[in-house]
């Protein structure tokens, strides 16, 4: 498999997990040392209900490695393989249109940007034309200059037209301007953001895909982060994106995805010009009990799947393609996660409500349960901490040095289990993990009710996101501070039932 998740070999990326594992069996071992033989004499039966979690948590996670693992060595390497034969003429679509909303983004990410487009639209054979959806007359000057200085600036006609409105208002002018076109069956849309760089041969493994599956309406790729700034920051986020790779595999075995990301996805262009899909960018809302309509700001890539899957659209993940993503930790690397997990999150549940709803009509049965997971998991990643304290407060305080070792011995094993799949393990990856589990799922709570809060990265929020964040009513303000107070004295009162008092 010739992606950059395996640019080093499995050897040496257990060999890397090696000293991550002896440092924190160490630890481990040191919690259990430090017990002494009185604790031993407490009863530790309250874990059994902490594990009989934990079973169901993790045994979802083996189904979606082993899952995984056969879409990837197995079904897709056939797909590629069945590619590889297709007749040249029947590989690629006669026209291939890119929509590149970008608004203020740094010149240099805007010319290592469209540079890599011109480079990969060179080596296929179609017409290609990128619409540059950018906000002002200073970007467009940056794009004129990179596309006439590059070597091969004829592989691709370049079309501007104006951002107004935010990038969704931008996103869907375009595609009425594509809508226009004379467009064949095969031919395709690229939605991709302004700070994407395309990985190398990324067209030319993607396309022929809509050739093999005539039913296939889009696909999405692997995402490298290019970070800069906080070193624990750019560790995070690589973090996140190898748990990315496994379930996006997990889910293409079932044709469907729970995202198509915006960063960089690939869509039969017959359904980028349908009024719904466009309708979809341009004005997409959900209706809320208290926040009434809630208009999307952010999430044009949820809103783009979300069409498409309420059709029964095929969509998969090409795990062997990538982009690379341009980011930047700010002066803030800690408020800058929480801001990302925040926007992933209020995306995501925004959606996730209508998703379930569909039911198993337009929808794989695997994927409508991936979607009751995403809110199972918010409560049931706290339950084990929750549960630890509770026991230490209670019951006894040996409880808490059991449980960090419990904690500490499951994580370093999935710890190897991420280097199998392509990840190259370091020290920081046990405490990122808790944060990402520990700290995300407080994140979604909160989220959760709060969908009326929707906010870009700092650099990009403009008045009209500003505004979407202006004080709220009191009892706007108030009722979901006591929805969360009620959902976690509820959580506190099942911990209560599980683990008892003394």
């Amino acid at each position: 498999m010739s992606s950059l998740r395996y640019d080093v070999s499995l050897g040496w990326r257990l060999a890397r997990a090696v000293p991550v594992v002896l440092l924190y069996g160490s630890v481990a071992a040191l919690c259990i040392a430090l017990l002494p033989q009185s604790a031993w004499h407490e009863s530790f039966g309250s874990f059994a209900a902490i594990g009989v979690v934990g079973i169901w948590r993790y045994g979802w996670l083996l189904t979606h490695c082993v899952r995984a693992l056969i879409y990837e060595h197995y079904v897709y390497s056939r797909w590629q393989h069945a590619a590889s034969q297709l007749p040249p003429d029947r590989k690629y679509p006669r026209r291939l249109i890119f929509v590149i909303p970008t608004f203020g983004e740094k010149p240099e990410v805007s010319r290592r940007m469209l540079t890599s487009v011109l480079d990969e639209s060179s080596t296929i054979p179609s017409r290609v034309t990128v619409y540059i959806n950018a906000g002002s007359d200073e970007e467009d000057a940056v794009f004129r200059e990179t596309h006439a200085r590059h070597p091969r600036a004829s592989a691709a006609e370049v079309v501007y037209i104006r951002q107004r409105g935010g990038k969704r208002q931008g996103m869907a002018d375009v595609l009425r301007a594509v809508a226009e076109l004379e467009l064949g069956e095969q031919d395709a849309v690229v939605l991709m953001d302004g700070d994407t760089v395309l990985g190398r041969n990324i067209l030319r493994k993607c396309l022929p895909l809509f050739a093999l599956h005539p039913k296939l309406a889009a696909l999405t790729t692997d995402n490298i982060s290019v970070t800069t700034g906080h070193w624990l920051y750019r560790r995070w986020y690589t973090l996140r994106f190898a748990m990315r790779h496994r379930y996006m595999k997990s889910q293409s075995l079932s044709r469907q995805l729970l995202v198509l990301t915006g960063r960089f996805s690939i869509f039969r262009a017959n359904w980028c010009v349908r009024d719904d899909f466009i309708g979809a960018l341009e004005n997409d809302r959900i209706r809320h009990w208290l926040h009434g309509e809630i208009k999307f700001v952010t999430g044009d890539d949820k809103s783009t799947w979300y069409t498409l899957l309420r059709h029964g659209c095929e969509m998969v993940y090409v795990p062997d393609a990538h982009i690379f993503c341009m980011e930047d930790s700010t002066d803030r690397p800690f408020m800058t996660s929480v801001r990302k997990m925040h926007r992933w999150f209020g995306n995501m549940l925004r959606n996730n409500g209508r998703a379930i709803r569909l039911g198993l009509a337009p929808q794989k049965a695997f994927i409508w349960w991936c979607h009751i997971d995403q809110r199972l998991s918010i409560w049931t990643s706290l339950l084990g901490p929750a549960c630890a304290l509770w026991a230490a407060w209670w019951i006894s305080p040996y409880y808490l040095l059991l449980y960090a070792a419990l904690v500490i011995i499951v994580r370093s094993a999935y710890v190897v289990l991420l280097a199998i799949e392509g990840h190259r393990p370091s020290l920081t990856d046990i405490p990122l993990l808790l944060y990402t589990q520990w700290g995300g799922s407080l994140v979604k709570t909160y989220t959760l009710f709060h969908l009326h809060r929707q906010k870009w990265d700092a650099h990009r929020e403009s008045a009209d996101r500003r505004r979407s964040t202006a004080r709220d009513p009191w009892p706007v303000f108030l009722i979901p501070k006591m929805q969360m107070v009620l959902s976690f004295s509820v959580l506190l009162l099942i911990i209560a039932l599980m683990v008892g008092v003394r």
